[in-house]
């Protein structure tokens, strides 16, 4: 079986476990949500968008990133901005939350699958920040009432990361394809991380992101170097 196949598949097992070590996290969730957003940054940073720069060959890159991107947020607004009756809006909100993280964790899955394709040892990396952001995500299943947290929207959503690994071995085989989705990815990542990763306000760990970027760019340049 393709190695980057068994990650995700344990990654989807980490999600629908999540309540067994949820509580564990949920003492650091804080330092946890910091470091993780800090070496997620510096990751897409130093190493996805360097990645996948020679796509530009192939296709417009960045006009795809910049697709993904807003569309996360015009479904979020959307939502938003489409109901004014305040129970409709926290039930719509509830539903969005749903298959926002499905997709999320589609794209966790999608992007594993493409970046253990590209060259060089750095791109291994990509576990951590994945891995981390699974962890963290996973706690946001806590807050999804108890009536939308049904057993199959637990299977369904845990089995998000897995599913879309397998439907990225489908498409990796086509260039121009692979770049273009690979760019719609990034791009939709790149929204979720500062939306919905980034501490807002007065949340978080200075300390904790710092170490995460510092971090990251540390194990960026040993990779290099090997």
């Amino acid at each position: 079986m393709n190695p980057a196949i068994i990650l995700a598949i344990a990654l989807s097992v980490a999600h629908y476990f999540s309540d067994v070590f949820s509580k564990f996290f949920k003492t650091f969730h804080k330092e946890t949500i910091s470091f993780s957003a800090g070496f997620f940054i510096a990751y897409i940073f130093l190493e996805l968008f360097p990645k996948i720069s020679p796509g530009i060959v192939y296709i417009d890159i960045f006009l795809l990133m910049l697709i993904g991107f807003s569309l996360f947020h015009i479904a979020e607004k959307y939502v938003y901005q489409h109901n004014k009756d305040k129970y409709k809006l926290l039930k719509d909100l509830k539903e969005l939350h749903i298959i926002g993280f499905f997709i999320d964790h589609f794209i966790v899955g999608f992007l594993l699958i493409l970046t253990l394709k590209l060259p060089g040892l750095e791109s291994i990396l990509v576990i951590i920040p994945l891995a981390l952001h699974t962890i963290s995500s996973s706690l946001s299943l806590e807050s999804i009432d108890k009536e939308s947290k049904t057993s199959f929207n637990k299977i369904i959503l845990s089995a998000s990361t897995t599913i879309g690994a397998i439907a990225a071995l489908f498409i990796s085989v086509f260039t121009t394809l692979y770049y273009s989705l690979f760019a719609l990815s990034i791009g939709a990542l790149l929204y979720i991380v500062i939306r919905d990763i980034l501490p807002q306000k007065d949340g978080g760990s200075q300390a904790y992101f710092i170490i995460g970027v510092l971090l990251n760019i540390l194990l960026v340049i040993l990779a290099r170097s090997i």
